[in-house]
């Protein structure tokens, strides 16, 4: 054999040789492929998707926004009426009630502030007796400054959320202690910290919203965050915005403690 053919016949063997290697070490293609497609779909196959609450089911929950017009004026009274109550019954007060005859002097009470014509008096509603009997009575339009198109049970649960109680620094200097008690309202009441018609038991309220008719105003960031945490999926049901320049007219009578903070049966 010459040395040619030696040479050749080296090659050929070692060649014969590693092939074996290559075959252990390559990939069988189908195997491979069917690797790579469990691969790319393990993340879909272990993801859970976020449940999306359904925007008829969440005001099915929390109650319809008002729509803009005399539906959202009624609105903002109601909802001033009911926060004011709310807060008072923290503090353990008396709380008021509305009246139809006077709810009817509160929106002669806007209108008037509005430049608008008076409304007549209803038909067989009369100035209840109490009111009559009253040592004192209050009247004003107050400032409202901000509308938000939810339902007014979401409003109000909005509101509630950060009116809990005292800073938590008061917490803090007074472990263990009670922020509302009658004895701290009546403190307060007399340093004059407190709502101007939070004294009277009978009050009439009227509203408008958005006196100026400006246009509304996306809410924040933060306060759609409140919201969702509340109510999850409230923005996309009421999809909210904001009208200010809002206005409460307010008449109260038959207060239950006097302005030197005296209180009256």
């Amino acid at each position: 054999m010459n040395s040619s053919a030696v040479r050749l016949f080296v090659v050929v063997a070692l060649w014969l040789g590693v092939l074996p290697a290559f075959a252990q070490d390559a990939p069988d293609p189908a195997t491979t492929d069917q690797g790579q497609g469990q691969d790319e779909l393990a993340p879909a196959l272990d993801a859970t998707p976020t449940p999306t609450a359904d925007a008829a089911a969440v005001i099915a929950q929390w109650g319809p926004a008002p729509a803009i017009g005399s539906d959202a004026d009624q609105a903002v009274a109601r909802r001033w009426f009911r926060d004011q109550n709310a807060v008072r019954a923290r503090w353990g007060v008396p709380t008021a009630t509305r009246d139809p005859y006077l709810d009817w002097q509160a929106e002669n009470l806007v209108r008037s502030s509005l430049g608008e014509a008076a409304l007549p008096q209803p038909q067989g509603v009369v100035m209840p007796a109490v009111a009559m009997q009253s040592p004192q009575s209050d009247r004003a339009v107050l400032s409202q400054t901000t509308f938000w198109t939810i339902s007014d049970d979401l409003w109000q649960s909005w509101l509630d959320s950060f009116q809990t109680g005292p800073s938590e620094y008061w917490q803090a200097d007074h472990p263990g202690e009670t922020w509302y008690t009658q004895d701290r309202y009546l403190r307060l009441f007399k340093l004059g910290q407190m709502p101007r018609f939070d004294r009277y038991r009978l009050v009439g309220v009227a509203g408008r919203v958005n006196t100026s008719n400006a246009a509304p105003t996306a809410l924040l960031s933060g306060e759609l965050a409140d919201l969702e945490q509340i109510a999850p999926g409230s923005g996309n049901a009421y999809q909210p915005v904001a009208y200010g320049d809002n206005a409460v007219a307010v008449v109260g009578y038959d207060p239950w403690i006097s302005a030197d903070g005296r209180t009256r049966p």
